[in-house]
């Protein structure tokens, strides 16, 4: 189950969404990012572990291995420099903006209380608006 909270500045009102289960992807044996997403992870998975083994899995046991092997997500990140959004792994990606070039890449989860990078002025408070 994935929550999203609605970020805004207490004096711009910029607004960032922010879900917590980011973007969850499974790392192809050429380095691609295969995406997938809630209820549809198991076809996802044994269509990958087919692609890469040339074969169905033998087991629920063997799909699982596979996973946690290959799983990873990209979070989502705000510069608190340039206001740029991305999507980034920190496992595996550089948390250097691709706008300003700085290093203040923040994860749009942990907002709360930063200061507001449009405006300078206001902060940012965080409200629980879905689940899915």
């Amino acid at each position: 189950m994935s929550a999203l909270t609605e970020f805004t500045c207490s004096h711009c009102h910029f607004r960032v969404e922010s879900w917590s289960d980011g973007k969850p992807y499974l790392r192809g044996s050429d380095g691609r990012r295969h995406y997938y997403c809630h209820p549809c992870e198991p076809d996802v998975w044994e269509e990958r572990f087919q692609v890469e083994h040339q074969r169905p899995s033998a087991s629920q046991q063997e799909l699982l291995a596979f996973v946690e092997a290959h799983a990873s997500h990209e979070a989502h990140f705000l510069c608190l420099h340039c206001a740029r959004q991305t999507h980034r792994d920190p496992k595996h990606d550089s948390l250097r903006c691709s706008g300003c070039r700085k290093l203040l890449l923040k994860d749009t989860c942990d907002l709360e209380n930063e200061r507001c990078p449009k405006c300078r002025q206001g902060i940012f408070r965080g409200e629980m608006t879905g689940i899915s």
